[in-house]
């Protein structure tokens, strides 16, 4: 299955994203309201640079099956970057260029993978953080995006990942997620120089 061979491509990737976005600290409730907007910062970047272009590169019927409209998790960073009296100016004049290798239906779910794992990596994530004293007034509306429909959202894009990708272009998603991980990883380092 396509799943199974993107989460081996980009273990190490993984891992490495892990350190950079503070993931210890998360679980450890030691996370700091400075670092919690470093982490917004980068999702912020990324999902501003990439994610209506993964989306509107899919054929009709595939984001017909995603229910592509109701996978937006840019207007939940929003809310939170104003939460934390955050300036997206700053942001978004940073130059991050997301070049795919190509876009269509196969390059742009292996990029999604990313980030549909990311979302469910957040359910962890907000639960986490409401431990954490510091976080209980906040809303942590992107940790928290598809809510009750976290589980059927993440089912319906591995079975479209699964079902949809054919074995000849396999690698081309393969690639596109690991490119994912990096431009991920290099936004946060590049937005850690400028908060």
């Amino acid at each position: 299955m396509l799943q199974e061979k993107l989460k081996s491509a980009t273990s190490a990737h993984h891992d490495e994203l892990e350190n950079l976005m503070f993931v210890q600290q998360i679980m450890n409730k030691t996370l700091t309201l400075e670092q919690y907007k470093t982490l917004l910062a980068t999702n912020y970047v990324v999902h501003a640079a990439i994610e209506s272009k993964l989306h509107e590169a899919l054929d009709d019927d595939i984001k017909e099956s995603l229910d592509i409209e109701n996978r937006d998790k840019l207007s939940a960073l929003e809310q939170d970057l104003k939460e934390m009296n955050m300036d997206k100016a700053d942001l978004d004049a940073l130059d991050i260029d997301f070049l795919l290798k190509d876009y269509n239906n196969s390059s742009s779910l292996g990029a999604m993978y990313v980030l549909e794992g990311a979302t469910l990596g957040g359910h962890v994530i907000q639960k986490k953080l409401r431990a954490n004293p510091a976080f209980e007034n906040l809303s942590l509306n992107y940790y928290n995006v598809y809510a009750q429909n976290l589980m059927p959202k993440w089912l319906s894009f591995v079975n479209v990942l699964n079902t949809t990708v054919p074995e000849e272009e396999h690698q081309l998603a393969e690639h596109s997620a690991v490119d994912m991980f990096e431009h991920i990883a290099q936004v946060s380092r590049s937005v850690k120089n400028i908060l």
